[in-house]
């Protein structure tokens, strides 16, 4: 077991990562909703040159929020999306959910995670670009237009390992009766038509 430190980019927030070697568990998302969500949280370095967001698939149950939690955020692109949740007092990305407290899944934002990529590398192997139909000036060198059945099956043996070790609690959003540390704002019709402007 690897103790990653985690930190927004005000310093407020911070955390550790409970990190064991997943192959297959990171990503460049190019897809249309995260690069609307970096657009609406506005903060500098969340996506790369093509519109990528780098991530970290890991247990909830590995996260652990130690300092200024009181500044988490929670915001939904839609009021069936992802739960996205930020850190309020910099608007830095912290990880994605699904809206079930019950699954074993946290997309770690690479940007909150304070680390040398090499070390990334040895723990997760290097990440594979996905979705990149939708990235700024076409698909990147590498990435592939969706998500290949390899990647896939990367993504589900992970889940599967979850389920199996019950890594979805304790939870550093999911209270145990299952509903959200914080209660999830919606995006507005406005604030979507602005975030997925181009």
């Amino acid at each position: 077991m690897t103790t990653l430190p985690l930190q927004c980019a005000c310093g407020q927030l911070r955390g550790t990562l409970d990190a064991t070697a997943q192959p297959g568990a990171r990503a460049d998302c190019y897809c249309d909703d995260c690069q609307a969500y970096a657009r609406h949280l506005g903060s500098p370095g969340i996506t790369n040159a093509h519109g990528g967001t780098s991530v970290v698939q890991t247990w909830p149950a590995r996260i652990h929020l130690t300092e200024g939690v009181d500044q988490l955020a929670l915001v939904r692109l839609s009021a069936k999306g992802l739960h996205r949740w930020y850190a309020g007092c910099c608007r830095t990305p912290v990880a994605n959910t699904t809206g079930s407290a019950r699954a074993p899944f946290a997309g770690l934002i690479r940007q909150v995670i304070v680390t040398e990529e090499d070390l990334l590398d040895g723990l997760f192997g290097p990440a594979h670009g996905v979705q990149g139909r939708f990235a700024r000036g076409g698909c990147p060198p590498g990435a592939v237009p969706s998500a290949t059945v390899s990647i896939l099956v990367a993504a589900t043996g992970i889940l599967a390992r979850g389920w199996w070790a019950g890594a979805h609690t304790p939870s550093p959003f999911f209270r145990p009766d299952g509903t959200t540390v914080i209660p999830a704002r919606v995006l507005t019709v406005e604030e979507r038509a602005a975030a997925y402007a181009r």
